[in-house]
C-alpha cells in the first residue's frame, strides 16, 4: 500500500481543518473501515487532570489536546503513556481524527478518542519534522512509475516492482546489487544487496556500505521512524 501524498490536504488536514463532531454529515469513525485522512501531531506535553490528555502540534504549529475520555486519570484502566511511547518530541498519527468545538467563542476546541478508536492511534519515535521528511523520501520511493508509456530505463539503476515502487539500489552507492559496487570500497559483499534488519527497507551492497549509510548517511536516526511509518503504511 502507497505512503497516502502527505502534501494533500484532504489526507492530511491540519487541527483547524478536521471535520467537526458537531456536523451531521460527519459519522463517528469506524474503525474498521479505512480512513479517509490522518492528522500528524508533535507530543509536546502531558497534560492528563481528570482524563489522560496530551498537547500536540500539528504541521501548522497550531497547538490542541488529544483527550482519551473513555479512560480515567489514574488506576489500572487508565493508559500508561509510556509503555504505549506516547512521550514528548514523539509523533501520533490518528485516524479520522475530529475536531470537537470548544464551549465558548474563541476556544479551539480539542479531539476526543474514545476507547474503541485508542488502538487506531499510532506513534512514530521522531518529532513531527523528522518524521515528514522521512515521509517525504519514501513517498518518493513509493512514486508512481511506468505512467505515460515510458520503460523507465533511466540511467540511475532504479526498475520497478511490485506495487508501484522503486528498487532504488545501495542506499549509499547507488550499486544495484547486480555484482556492482560504485565507489570501490572493500568489505565484500558485492552481488546481492542485503536489507536493512532493523527497518527491512532499505539496502546496501556489503558491509562497509552499510557501515556509513548508518553513521553518515542519517540512517541511524532515521530506522525506527521508517519502521513505524511503514507498520501504519506498509
Amino acid at each position: 500500500m502507497p505512503l497516502p501524498d502527505f502534501t494533500t490536504p484532504n489526507i492530511f488536514p491540519p487541527f483547524s481543518a478536521l471535520p467537526l463532531t458537531t456536523q451531521d454529515d460527519n459519522p463517528p469513525p469506524n474503525p474498521t473501515t479505512t480512513p479517509s485522512h490522518y492528522l500528524l501531531a508533535e507530543i509536546t506535553e502531558n497534560m492528563t487532570l481528570t482524563k489522560p490528555t496530551l498537547i500536540l502540534t500539528d504541521l501548522t504549529a497550531s497547538t490542541f489536546a488529544l483527550i482519551f475520555h473513555s479512560r480515567p486519570a489514574s488506576g489500572p484502566d487508565t493508559l500508561d503513556f509510556a509503555k504505549l511511547g506516547y512521550k514528548k518530541g514523539a509523533t501520533l498519527v490518528i485516524p479520522d481524527a475530529r475536531r470537537t468545538p470548544g464551549k465558548s467563542e474563541g476556544k479551539q476546541g480539542f479531539v476526543a478518542v474514545t476507547r474503541e478508536q485508542e488502538r487506531g492511534v499510532r506513534v512514530v519515535p521522531a518529532g513531527l519534522k523528522n518524521v515528514v521528511g522521512v515521509m517525504e523520501r519514501l513517498a518518493e520511493r513509493d512514486g508512481v512509475v511506468g505512467h505515460d508509456g515510458d520503460d523507465d530505463d533511466d540511467d540511475d539503476g532504479e526498475e520497478e516492482v511490485q506495487g508501484g515502487r522503486r528498487k532504488k539500489g545501495c542506499e549509499n552507492c547507488g550499486a544495484s546489487g547486480e555484482g556492482e559496487k560504485r565507489d570501490g570500497g572493500g568489505g565484500g559483499g558485492k552481488g546481492k544487496l542485503m536489507k536493512c534488519t532493523g527497518c527491512g527497507e532499505v539496502e546496501y551492497c556489503c558491509k562497509d556500505c552499510q557501515v556509513k549509510g548508518w553513521s553518515e548517511g542519517g540512517h541511524k536516526a532515521d530506522c525506527k521512524v521508517i519502521k513505524a511509518i511503514r507498520a501504519i503504511w506498509p
